[in-house]
C-alpha cells in the first residue's frame, strides 16, 4: 500500500519537473518577447523620425531616405512575423505547462486517497485487534 502512495507522489514530482522546464521556457520566451517589442518600438520610432522632409532636397537625399526607410520596413515586418511566433509559441508552453501541474494535482489527490485508505485500513486492524485481546473494551465505548 505504502508503495502506491508512494508511486503517486513519485509522478507528482516528475510532473512538477516538467512543469517546471516548461516555465523556464515561458520565462525564455517573455525575455524574448520583451526584447524584440522594445526594439519594434524602437524601430517605429525611428521609422517617424526618418521620414523626407518637405522643402528642397536633393535627389541623392530622397534615394537614401527612400532606401533606409524601405530597410526600416523590412526589419519591422521581419520583427512582426517574430513577436507572433513568440506570441504563439507562449500560449502553447503555458497550455503545456498547466496540463502537468493539472497531472501533478491529481498525482497528489490521489496519494492522499490512498494514505487515507491506508490509515483506515490500519484503524479498522488495531480496533480487531483490540476486540480480540480485550472483549470487554467494546462494552466500555
Amino acid at each position: 500500500m505504502a508503495n502506491r502512495r508512494n508511486m503517486f507522489h513519485r509522478l507528482a514530482m516528475r510532473e512538477k519537473i516538467e512543469a517546471m522546464g516548461h516555465a523556464d521556457a515561458i520565462r525564455t520566451l517573455d525575455d524574448e518577447l520583451q526584447k524584440i517589442s522594445g526594439l519594434n518600438d524602437r524601430l517605429n520610432q525611428i521609422a517617424n523620425e526618418t521620414k523626407i522632409q518637405t522643402g528642397t532636397t536633393n535627389m541623392m537625399a530622397l534615394r537614401s531616405a527612400q532606401h533606409y526607410a524601405s530597410k526600416i520596413h523590412e526589419q519591422l515586418k521581419l520583427i512582426g512575423n517574430r513577436i507572433v511566433f513568440i506570441e504563439e509559441e507562449l500560449s502553447q508552453e503555458t497550455e503545456i505547462m498547466g496540463k502537468y501541474l493539472r497531472r501533478q494535482k491529481r498525482a497528489l489527490e490521489k496519494a492522499e486517497k490512498q494514505l487515507a485508505h491506508e490509515r483506515n485500513v490500519t484503524e479498522d486492524r488495531i480496533a480487531e485487534d483490540l476486540q480480540r485481546t480485550n472483549p470487554t473494551a467494546k462494552n466500555h465505548r
